[in-house]
């Protein structure tokens, strides 16, 4: 089974992860015939979505007509109300993996809050579930342990959200490390390291992001700069920044904790002043954007090389007819650079202009344009918070979701699957074609199960044959 996501090809996972603390069941690797992540004509091209507040996972089938696959619940503490806004009652599914043996999803508040797990769901588990249906939680879960071989890595550690998979299988994770309702985010982050065949507390590698010369507060998205994952760059919100992180070359063949103790890392500063600096994204040559924003003026926009040097001022140009822009979210590379052109990236812009903008890199990279085609996101409501590009980058999926007070928003949040005419992308114009809104007609008030109030995390991943 092969499968790519919007951050390249994952390799298949060999061999069944071992039991965790938590945990009484084996899984088998046989891949189920039928159900939620089955392929019966493969490639299978599906995107999954992280309900962050509404505790549940949504996969969608996008080969060809879209349609719901099915849900996941991830209401391990319940909230009979679906609100999750009381004491510790939200969970918070955050990042996504998918190989060839399971589904990986960081649950970022169980145990508690300022606990996270990662949990690996077996493609087998699946096996049976209908079009549509709930893979609930009584199907996985008994009171506090994973059942039915859903196997659980408890993390010990505050937000560890962020994943990323290397290409030798071991998994990658990121640590906000701070408390995100707080004023403040002064604790260091750690990036973390998992052998997927030995999911014990004790098995995990930890490097601190304490960095002498700028440590790495609230690191936020991280993301690879290279195929083979050498190199990881971190956005450092609390503390206005970003690191690169570098793997040892053996990184593959070294246990979790050596592999993380032969880990080195630089950062630097950007912009300060209360500015979000909470995403970056490679340019597909060794160098990143780096992207701040706040309400009250344009956002800046970063070249960073691989060895944490400013390759020229921060963009903060913005073309007449969006002049208006300032809150700005997650960056995904539309072109690598090369080849004569310069790298150029895809925006979600939330407040006051909810959209898709269109960033020219260089060393002072600049929005010059906006999608087109998009008049599905209900902007009255809702703006774009998450972006996924599949492995051809010509269909874009996004999350949108309710701006102002999403916990308490009604819930009509939005899916989209979009198509993307790049013909003229040189001029900065890229039209969006056969927009599809994959939660229409899906919300009702009275069932939290449909709410959409936060889709923060996309993956988009094809499912092959054996």
């Amino acid at each position: 089974m092969s499968l790519v996501s919007s951050n390249g090809c994952l390799e298949d996972n060999p061999t069944e992860p071992t039991s965790g603390s938590d945990t009484d069941d084996t899984t088998t690797t046989a891949g189920p015939e039928d159900g939620l992540l089955a392929c019966a004509t493969p490639p299978c091209t599906v995107l999954v979505v992280s309900q962050t507040l509404d505790d549940r996972i949504d996969i969608y089938d996008v080969t060809a007509a879209p349609y719901l696959r099915g849900r996941i619940g991830t209401d391990l503490k319940p909230d009979p109300s679906g609100e999750q806004t009381e004491g510790n009652r939200l969970d918070e599914p955050y990042g996504l993996l998918l190989d060839g043996t399971h589904l990986w999803a960081a649950i970022g508040h169980y145990p508690d809050t300022d606990r996270g797990s990662l949990v690996a769901f077996p493609h087998s588990a699946f096996a049976g579930l209908g079009q549509g249906e709930l893979f609930s939680e009584d199907r996985y879960f008994d009171t506090d342990k994973f059942i039915g071989g859903v196997q659980s890595l408890p993390f010990g550690r505050q937000e560890a959200i962020f994943l990323l998979r290397h290409p030798s299988g071991k998994i990658l994770v990121g640590v906000f490390a701070n408390d995100l309702r707080a004023a403040s985010w002064p604790d260091p982050s750690e990036v973390l390291v998992v052998d997927p065949n030995d999911l014990r507390p004790e098995a995990i590698g930890a490097f601190s992001l304490d960095l002498d010369t700028n440590p790495c507060n609230g690191g936020w998205k991280f993301v690879g700069l290279d195929d083979d994952l050498s190199r990881i760059a971190v956005a450092c919100d609390g503390s206005e920044s970003v690191a690169v992180v570098t793997l040892p070359d053996d990184f593959a063949d070294l246990a979790p904790a050596d592999a993380a103790g032969g880990m080195s890392a630089c950062s630097t500063p950007l912009s300060s002043g209360n500015l979000s600096t909470q995403f970056v994204a490679p340019d597909g040559a060794g160098n990143l954007l780096a992207v701040q924003s706040q309400i009250l003026e344009p956002p800046k926009l970063w070249s960073i090389n691989g060895n944490c040097g400013v390759n020229g001022a921060p963009g903060d140009d913005l073309p007449a007819d969006l002049s208006m822009v300032r809150v700005v979210r997650e960056p995904v590379l539309l072109r690598p650079a090369g080849g004569g052109g310069p790298a150029m990236w895809l925006l979600a812009s939330e407040t006051p202009v909810p959209g898709i903008l269109i960033v020219r890199g260089g060393a002072t990279p600049t929005v010059c344009g906006q999608v087109g085609g998009l008049d599905a996101i209900e902007t009255a409501e809702n703006a774009p918070f998450a972006l996924a590009l599949d492995a051809t980058r010509t269909h874009l999926a996004i999350g949108a979701g309710p701006v102002s007070n999403p916990p308490f928003a009604d819930g009509r949040g939005q899916v989209l699957w979009a198509g993307l005419d790049l013909a003229d992308l040189d001029s900065c114009a890229v039209e969006a074609t056969d927009v599809v809104d994959l939660t229409e007609g899906a919300y009702q008030a009275t069932d939290p199960r449909t709410w959409v109030r936060a889709p923060n995390m996309l993956l988009i991943a094809e499912l092959g044959g054996s």
